[in-house]
């Protein structure tokens, strides 16, 4: 168990979540997000790939959050596209990567095709495995600005990729909380710190280097605070900075993320 130990979480999204788990599990949750969603300025990508759907140019198209779902039916609605995007993608194979994205084609009355059994990229790719998408249009709706990594898949396994980009990461509104966080980090007032994507470490550190204290935080990360990460991606922007990360979580998820930080610790 976490033992009274504080653990900081960079999360956003789920950020109560995590808190009360990390409570359950025995420790101190220290919120810290890192980041938020805002919409892009430019759907134009996204509005061309919505507009290739109704034309039935696409074979197969990938949810990855139910944020991006809401946002890609929104975008149909004031162009008036909404029923033909429906009959298409009652006509299209359909990937809900989790039960979010799920909950929201269900509401809209969407034929669910592909869910894998685990809520991961690496879930996505895996119940993917026996359908051949070699030469096919497969749009991919994608999350922050980071995460490529179903697109680059499926594109090495011969598919036409579309990506969908509905929203992107921006900087928390007020600041001082990662401010603090820099500080607590610096001064070992921080046991553990779990970072669940790479946007979060790269606006972490960009707060430390207008503060003057990315090398100190980078010291403390690697020495006295614990980092956890969920997923290849994260952990390798971590390594790049010069830091090892601690704890890799053994699933792609952020709850797996937690549980593995209190094993580590027990």
């Amino acid at each position: 168990m976490l033992q009274g130990r504080t653990i900081a979480l960079t999360e956003g999204r789920r950020a109560a979540e995590l808190a009360r788990l990390v409570e359950k599990l025995g420790g101190v949750p220290y919120p810290a997000p890192a980041v938020r969603e805002v919409p892009r300025t430019d759907l134009g990508p996204a509005t061309a790939v919505l507009g290739a759907i109704v034309r039935g140019e696409v074979a197969v198209i990938v949810f990855l959050t139910g944020v991006g779902t809401r946002a890609f039916f929104a975008l149909a609605e004031p162009q008036g596209v909404t029923p033909a995007l429906l009959d298409r993608l009652g006509q299209m194979l359909v990937v809900a990567r989790g039960p979010k994205p799920a909950a929201v084609l269900r509401g809209a009355g969407v034929r669910i095709d592909v869910a894998p059994e685990e809520p991961t990229s690496d879930g996505v790719l895996a119940a993917l495995a026996s359908h051949d998408l070699a030469g096919k249009s497969v749009a991919v709706q994608l999350y922050g600005d980071d995460h490529v990594a179903v697109s680059d898949a499926l594109a090495g396994r011969g598919a036409r990729v579309l990506d969908i980009p509905l929203y992107e990461w921006a900087f928390p509104e007020d600041e001082t909380v990662l401010e603090r966080f820099v500080a607590d980090a610096c001064a070992g007032r921080i046991d553990v710190v779990a970072f669940t994507s790479s946007p979060q470490i790269r606006h972490v550190f960009a707060v430390a280097e207008r503060l003057g204290r990315a090398r100190e935080l980078t010291r403390a990360l690697d020495a006295s605070v614990t980092t956890a990460v969920v997923g290849p991606v994260c952990a390798a922007s971590l390594v790049e900075r010069g830091i090892t990360p601690k704890i890799v979580a053994p699933k792609g998820t952020m709850g797996a993320l937690v549980h593995a930080i209190a094993e580590s610790l027990s």
